[in-house]
């Protein structure tokens, strides 16, 4: 969530004519074209880059959950945070890992500026992207810069909690939010052989609740990637694509490189389409196949989650 590239060399900082030293400034993008603002379902945030400079004193920023307060979308209250350290006068990209804040969807995620010690970087985008919302807590009311060209260079890692431990269940939960305890064992033994996608069958003869989930086919397209899956039931479909650990693609363990999700509102086929990640856009710019890990799950309303893994070649 937030900017895609917080890495990015700033064009200028945040704080330079708008923060009054000694006070708490809470910085939000709140519109971006192409970026991931506001969760799309519930997680857990566990990691964060900030690009940011130390000017004086002591005090951190801290990355924050903020989640809707009022039906106007503008209000937030600050859920959760955690603090960053910045050291550098000359400004850098700070990454903080092993975070574990409850993430819900419709959440954003905010940086908490102590101004006059440390300073956002930012960098600009053709007007009139770039929306910004800065405030003093609490976001009462809350200062709108409605969309002057403005990136703010922070983002955060959101991954799904499916067992609701708190942990990440793709890089913190050892059985992978319930997957089972070898999960990752069977991930890493079966991805050479790579699993048969599932045949196109639909078991009518079995009950509606023992029908399982297939995933039919995967193609890639210049965009990303389609997912063709056979559904049992309604509810909220989603599917991510990951790369093993690679020195060749550059890919950490479990990097997402492709994903979708959305409502099913009925039985049989569904096509998923899978946005690229900027992993993902890395990863695929290069010719050649990859050979990939495909997860799958179903979160109807009434009944438990479901979830399978297949390997597929892209």
């Amino acid at each position: 969530m937030g900017s895609q590239d917080p890495s990015a060399k700033p064009d200028a900082f945040a704080c330079a004519t708008t923060c009054a030293p000694g006070t708490n400034t809470v910085f939000r993008q709140f519109a971006l074209r192409g970026a991931t603002l506001e969760a799309p379902e519930d997680g857990v945030l566990v990691s964060a880059e900030v690009n940011a400079k130390r000017i004086a004193g002591t005090a951190q920023p801290r990355i924050a959950v903020l989640r809707p307060d009022g039906e106007d979308g503008v209000g937030v209250t600050i859920a959760g945070s955690a603090p960053v350290t910045v050291s550098s006068p000359a400004g850098e990209t700070v990454t903080v890992e092993d975070l574990h804040l409850e993430v819900r969807s419709g959440d954003s995620i905010g940086l908490v500026v102590p101004a006059g010690q440390v300073d956002l970087g930012v960098r600009a985008r053709p007007r009139p992207d770039g929306a910004v919302q800065r405030f003093a807590p609490p976001c009462d009311p809350c200062g709108m810069d409605g969309g002057t060209g403005i990136e703010l260079l922070f983002g955060a890692v959101v991954e799904p909690d499916v067992d609701e431990d708190g942990l990440g269940d793709e890089t913190q939960d050892a059985d992978g939010g319930g997957l089972g305890l070898d999960w990752e064992d069977d991930w890493f033994e079966d991805f050479e052989e790579g699993d048969e996608l599932d045949e196109d069958e639909f078991d009518d003869d079995l009950p509606l609740r023992a029908r399982p989930l297939r995933l039919l086919d995967v193609d890639r397209g210049r965009r990303g990637a389609t997912a063709l899956v056979r559904v049992p039931r309604a509810g909220r479909l989603s599917a991510a694509i990951t790369l093993p650990a690679s020195r060749r693609t550059g890919a950490g363990p479990f990097t997402t490189i492709l994903a979708g999700d959305k409502r099913v509102r009925r039985t049989g086929r569904v096509r998923l389409r899978l946005a690229a990640t900027p992993a993902g856009t890395r990863a695929l710019d290069k010719r050649g196949r990859l050979r990939t890990k495909v997860v799958v799950s179903l979160v109807p309303r009434r009944t438990n989650l479901t979830v399978l893994m297949r390997s597929a070649r892209l």
